[in-house]
């Protein structure tokens, strides 16, 4: 699950890198002419597709975009690593409560599942 920046469509300006939540987009030479996205590090929330004013950037192949996060309540807690580590918001309830994702801030980065220790958070994927 990740995206892809062509290169000879870069124009270099850094709005990728702007976007990107998590900082994945780098420049690939010293005058920060290019940019490429580490398939590693990418979430896959294509944060910065739409942002790219020349069309660089694109899934990667074998890409599968998130269409769905919710919290399996069977396996919450309620300890808010979730809610903490969205930069949206989306998690939210109370301590020690199973809690639930707004889905009207949540924009699909699944980065709330890398940091749940209690595999309770569902990704699904189109």
């Amino acid at each position: 699950m990740a995206y892809q920046i062509y290169q000879e469509r870069c124009l270099g300006c850094g709005a990728c890198a702007y976007a990107c939540l998590y900082g994945v987009p780098q420049p690939v030479d010293f005058e920060k002419t290019k940019y490429a996205i580490d398939a590693s590090k990418c979430l896959g929330c294509g944060q910065c597709v739409d942002i790219c004013p020349n069309d660089a950037v694109h899934p990667a192949p074998g890409h599968r975009a998130i269409r769905r996060v919710s919290i399996n309540k069977t396996n919450c807690i309620g300890c808010s690593l979730c809610a903490r580590a969205c930069p949206a918001g989306a998690p939210h309830g109370e301590l020690k409560s199973p809690f639930t994702i707004d889905e009207s801030k949540c924009f699909r980065c699944g980065y709330c599942a890398t940091k749940c220790k209690k595999d309770a958070i569902v990704v699904e994927y189109e």
